[in-house]
């Protein structure tokens, strides 16, 4: 049975329903949305990729899209409020995939606006086949597989500066003869705390119900 948009916003909001309204979204901390964001678009684009486009509801593609936009659009608001530098620019990698299937996102109805935001035009969708929507966000589709990958880079991005994780630790090459490399029991063990540490610093920071979805 097809949901409303506001349904599948709860439902892409889960564990975070204060990001699935403009009301739940005031006075939120950007972290947070940000966080919350980066989910409910990732769950958007599977909902597309699950939805037969064979055979499907059409009120239900509707709605599914409508949903894609507006997660994308809470996306880039919470990341320009970050006011980040990683952040921005991982947004500007979003922003221009998103553009380079600018075409292909109109012939749906969905336009990019000069803020990066989305604007879909539900006349429009209404008019266009269900086989050019699959060809944006089926499961095989080239936009919803990057748009996922892009989603996913983000949150581990988000996740590793906030924890304070190196990419690649030294103790993760080991030289018989490089007297600087550290193996020992007491230096694991103090890399095993510092993280529990940071980890409980991040929940303080975004609260119990943050979902990375990694």
């Amino acid at each position: 049975m097809s949901l409303t948009v506001s349904g599948y916003m709860r439902q892409l909001y889960k564990g975070n329903s204060y990001g699935a309204t403009v009301n739940g979204r005031s006075g939120q901390p950007a972290h947070s949305l940000f966080s919350a964001d980066m989910n409910a678009v990732r769950r958007a684009v599977k909902e597309l990729n699950d939805y037969d486009y064979d055979e499907g509801e059409g009120t239900e593609l509707m709605n599914k899209v409508q949903a894609f936009v507006d997660t994308y659009n809470n996306y880039i608001d919470s990341a320009k409020g970050m006011n980040d530098d990683d952040v921005n620019r991982y947004m500007s990698k979003m922003k221009k995939l998103t553009k380079e299937h600018a075409s292909e996102l109109e012939d749906i109805g969905i336009t990019i606006q000069s803020s990066g935001k989305l604007k879909l035009k539900k006349k429009d969708l209404q008019d266009t086949s269900r086989y050019d929507v699959g060809q944006l966000f089926s499961k095989d589709a080239e936009y919803a597989k990057m748009t996922e990958k892009q989603m996913k880079l983000t949150q581990r991005m988000f996740l590793r500066n906030n924890l304070n994780i190196p990419k690649q630790s030294a103790q993760t090459k080991k030289s018989g003869a490089d007297n600087n490399t550290q193996t020992t029991a007491e230096g694991l063990l103090a890399d095993s705390m510092k993280m529990q540490s940071a980890q409980q610093a991040v929940q303080g920071m975004v609260g119990n119900t943050i979902d990375y979805m990694l």
